[in-house]
């Protein structure tokens, strides 16, 4: 910038901050409220309740509105069009506050609310990105708010609110499910669905059109499932949405779920590894070849695992490459690949194609049949480090699993190195939960717990005399949890366990090596280690690991 330039900014700047000082002094004497519009984020939104005509009459522009409570910043309270506009908004039953302003502040919001009537799906998202931070999160503190501004809202901005909502909170679904005279929508947050407002079937039947178009689905049929997917733009973060749609009695039921394409992975030990399960997976990481399973129900944080496992690993001096059905966040330094049933591109077929790519480290997103189990198995064995996924519900169960999909057992023993069997708890919010007396109750869970794990010979915490429990405040919308951590199982192989399933021993005596010898803490266990220390709660645990 020239320094004449920067010299008259400068002056400008000046001058600006004594007309605010005197508007400041202004309403002091009035005895009223004053606002610097500069400096308060502003919802574009607001520009749909209060028209530019009106606006630009009463000298007033709305930066606030909860419910039927409003904000106005107006230059002059005694301008007739200003008082009317008041006495307008106080009929239709709205609380109106007043705050002076400046007559350069007024026109800075002015020029964003009424720079464009009609704005374009992708513009959209930019603004409400870029310029809603402050007041646009104060508003979906109570989500229910939102369903008045979606009614009255057109089709595209109606599902960006739905979707800003969800980003806002956390949510890693949202789900709409139609009822006989309205539709419900859900938000799943920290793994648990929360009902959050209805919307008319109306509405709802703009918003499966925008969300068909955006994801390049058929708009005609509404009787077969439909699968798709798009992305929208907030804050500088591309999210991209994985619809799926289900025709149901009402009409077409939808669940979107957010993927953060910019999200980054916490270290092992901030997901809920910790001491000596921590110290197992680590090593395995570092291991030049073998296979680690991962394993768990849908949602209980497999993926994230997998990806905070392949951050660790020097991708300067090792490749990485991953077969993902689909691929669900962005990693730099690594080649992800995505299946395509279209074109008969399989794990399988994708597995074989990666390891004529000189690869060092492998992720498989998932084990679906014998053929992709037998090729992951025989990486592992020939220089390879596998990582890879499951659904059982525990680790040993993924020895049955594996053999009764027909793995042989001289592959199976030697091959897998590790096996993490996970959940997801909610954590305990710091700002509202209370500590309480320890029940009879929670002591019969917790003496069972401790005498498990002492029976184990490993060192267990003494009986706590209280614990923490939820409450509910504005940080936590109420619920009180914030966040997730895993709760979890970590079997190491040993050379023991090795030759029980070489010699094709039952399952009930592995399972019974396993739970007297390998000193691996169950998910209960380490859940109740987990209570004990206020991260989360007994309900929990047992809620995700019963």
């Amino acid at each position: 910038m020239p320094q004449a330039t920067k010299v008259q900014t400068g002056i400008q700047d000046i001058n600006q901050e004594f007309k605010e000082r005197e508007v400041q002094a202004r309403a002091k004497e009035l005895d009223m409220p004053y606002v610097n519009l500069i400096n308060v984020p502003v919802n574009p939104d607001f520009a749909r309740f209060l028209l530019q005509e009106s606006s630009e009459k009463a000298n007033a522009v709305l930066f606030f509105k909860v419910i039927k409570n409003l904000k106005l910043a107006v230059t002059d309270p005694e301008l007739p069009e200003t008082q009317a506009l008041v006495k307008d908004l106080e009929s239709k039953g709205y609380k109106v506050g007043i705050s002076l302003c400046s007559e350069e502040s007024l026109k800075s919001v002015q020029k964003v609310y009424f720079k464009g009537q009609y704005i374009k799906h992708e513009e959209m998202e930019n603004v409400v990105a870029e310029e809603d931070l402050g007041t646009y999160v104060d508003e979906i503190k109570n989500l229910e708010h939102l369903r008045d501004k979606i009614e009255k809202s057109n089709y595209d901005a109606a599902l960006n609110y739905i979707q800003v909502g969800g980003i806002k909170t956390n949510s890693s679904d949202i789900h709409f499910q139609p009822e006989e005279d309205h539709v419900l929508v859900r938000f799943r947050i920290d793994g648990v669905l929360k009902p959050v407002f209805e919307i008319s079937r109306g509405i709802y039947d703009g918003i499966i059109k925008e969300i068909k178009q955006l994801s390049h689905l058929k708009l005609n049929v509404t009787n077969v499932p439909q699968d798709g997917q798009y992305s929208f733009i907030i804050n500088k973060r591309k999210i991209n949405v994985r619809v799926s749609i289900l025709p149901s009695h009402y009409g077409e039921t939808c669940v979107m779920r957010l993927l953060d394409s910019e999200k980054t992975f916490q270290d092992l030990g901030k997901l809920g590894f910790e001491g000596e399960p921590l110290k197992h997976l680590q090593e395995a990481i570092q291991l030049p070849h073998g296979m680690i399973l991962v394993t768990g129900p849908t949602g209980s944080g497999k993926t994230t695992t997998m990806y905070s496992m392949l951050q660790s690993v020097d991708t300067k001096a090792k490749k990485v490459v991953t077969i993902e059905d689909p691929i669900e966040y962005n990693l730099d330094g690594i080649t992800q690949s995505q299946v395509n049933p279209d074109v008969d591109y399989n794990f399988v077929v994708g597995l074989r194609a990666i390891l004529r790519q000189d690869p060092d480290v492998i992720m498989v997103g998932e084990i679906r049949d014998l053929e992709t189990a037998e090729t992951a198995a025989q990486a592992s064995l020939t220089g390879h480090l596998v990582i890879t996924t499951l659904h059982t519900n525990s680790a040993i169960e993924s020895i049955s699993r594996m053999t009764n999909m027909g793995v042989k057992s001289f592959i199976l023993a030697p091959a897998v190195d590790l096996i993490i069997a996970q959940r997801l708890v909610r954590t305990l919010c710091p700002h509202c939960a209370e500590s309480k007396p320890v029940t009879e109750t929670e002591k019969e869970h917790i003496q069972k717990a401790i005498e498990s794990i002492q029976a184990k010979g490993l060192e267990a915490p003494k009986m706590p005399t209280e614990l923490k429990h939820p409450v509910g405040c504005d940080a936590c919308s109420e619920t009180g949890y914030i966040g997730q951590i895993a709760i979890s199982e970590v079997l190491r192989f040993t050379q023991e366990l090795r030759n029980l399933i070489l010699e094709n021993k039952p399952m009930s005596e592995i399972f019974g090596y396993v739970g007297q010898h390998s000193k691996m803490l169950t998910l209960q266990e380490d859940g109740v280690l987990k209570v004990i220390r206020d991260l989360t709660t007994l309900d929990e645990v047992y809620r995700v690991a019963a």
